[in-house]
């Protein structure tokens, strides 16, 4: 009788160490133990920026003969909670994903701006000048989009007439909503991470000394304590459920858009916090790391070098019950 697939997802650091000679032996353990390697879209990001060494990447992804691992999305392009792994060639796909890939514009529609000054990033910028450049870099988008439209049949003037009223009027709803609160947060002194910090008293010299099992629950205890006579749940402060004016408040958030949230919460808050986030390439390096724990939410096993990253992922997978098993390469413990 076949033995079922099991599913091992590669994290980047790990790839990046069997370019160099495999010192750990990873290709050895895959062979061993008949676990399947499987790479994402964002291992391809991460290669795409890896200039000059692509071929190095895409040479060990072939010769471990790795699959690629795809979320599924729904027509609006919100995940599914499925994933599908498709076996082609590295090559053929990394070709296809740098073909058809679009990278976000300067402040990713401001939100990616925005949340880089969190971390004490784009001191040059003021949080109001971020939105105004984000509303400005959606209102190209949905320009072009809009246009894209009127090649599309099956739309009556009339149709097209209410969504480009409904898609223009979107840059200036997200003005007037976040306007108030970001002329507030200029007016604050230091980073909002900092201030955060400063005024809990929490930050990672407190919180990695919390030892699992039951990490996401003692960091909630330890933040709701600050919180007194505020009106807040763990799963909606930790971004596992939906905030009630959010769009799409109604739908409930898939496992790897929820291992997502509580890995960004934990990193936000200080539990094994990426260091130098106002930089810009270790800012894109940490969000890379967040979506490698949502994208190993479909397997069985994450191979990984990074702490941070594991540390966690392994948080996030306790509270939501993922079976994903870590192998913590050159950890110390």
């Amino acid at each position: 009788m076949p033995q079922p697939a099991v599913f091992a997802y590669l994290d980047h650091n790990v790839l990046d160490l069997m370019t160099k000679g495999d010192p750990d032996g990873v290709s050895n353990l895959l062979q061993r133990t008949q676990l399947i390697p499987v790479f994402s879209d964002e291992n391809f990001s991460e290669i795409r920026r890896s200039i000059g060494y692509e071929d190095k990447f895409l040479d060990v992804l072939e010769q471990i003969g790795a699959r690629h691992l795809l979320p599924v999305l729904d027509e609006s392009f919100r995940h599914k909670g499925g994933a599908e792994i498709r076996q082609i060639g590295p090559r053929d796909a990394y070709r296809a994903y740098a073909n058809n890939v679009s990278h976000l514009p300067d402040t990713g529609f401001g939100l990616a701006g925005i949340l880089q000054k969190f971390y004490g990033g784009r001191q040059d910028q003021s949080f109001g000048k971020i939105l105004s450049n984000g509303t400005d870099e959606l209102r190209q988008l949905l320009k072009k989009a809009l246009e894209d439209l009127e090649n599309v049949s099956g739309f009556d003037d009339a149709t097209r007439a209410a969504i480009a009223q409904a898609v223009s009027s979107l840059p200036d709803l997200m003005e007037r909503q976040y306007s108030n609160l970001f002329k507030q947060l200029d007016a604050q002194p230091g980073s909002v991470v900092k201030q955060f910090d400063e005024a809990t008293g929490l930050d990672p010299k407190v919180l990695n000394n919390i030892q699992p099992p039951g990490v996401v629950h003692k960091v909630w205890d330890l933040v709701k304590a600050h919180f007194q006579g505020v009106q807040l749940d763990l799963e909606t402060f930790f971004g596992i459920k939906p905030q009630p004016f959010e769009a799409d408040a109604n739908r409930e958030r898939t496992i790897l858009e929820r291992v997502n949230a509580i890995y960004h919460q934990l990193n936000f808050l200080g539990y094994y916090r990426d260091s130098r986030m106002s930089r810009q390439r270790r800012f894109v390096a940490s969000f890379s790391d967040l979506t490698h724990a949502g994208m190993a939410s479909f397997c069985s096993v994450l191979l990984c070098r990074d702490e941070r990253l594991v540390m966690k992922a392994a948080a996030a997978y306790e509270y939501l019950d993922v079976r994903t098993v870590i192998l913590h390469y050159g950890a110390k413990k």
